[in-house]
């Protein structure tokens, strides 16, 4: 049997809770209901909320987006993607 890594399991957990705050925090931003399966420039998402969102990401929860996969990907994607 296989160990499950700690690390990995924890890392998967924050990236949920990451992708979760963040949506209720964009939906506030840009006064609309937002979804994980949304793609962020579809919603209204721009530049300046793109960098204000990613900083928020790596300041709370020490993980940095991908600028190219939130502007292609949905915001699930965008946060499961990273490493």
């Amino acid at each position: 049997m296989n160990a499950v890594d700690l690390d990995d399991v924890n890392k998967e957990q924050v990236k949920v809770l990451a992708l979760q705050q963040y949506i209720v925090w964009l939906q506030d931003v840009l006064e609309k209901s937002v979804s994980a399966e949304d793609n962020f420039l579809d919603i209204g998402g721009h530049s300046m909320i793109a960098i204000a969102l990613n900083e928020r990401v790596r300041n709370e929860f020490n993980l940095t987006l991908s600028m190219e996969r939130l502007y292609n990907s949905t915001l699930s994607e965008t946060f499961y993607s990273i490493k």
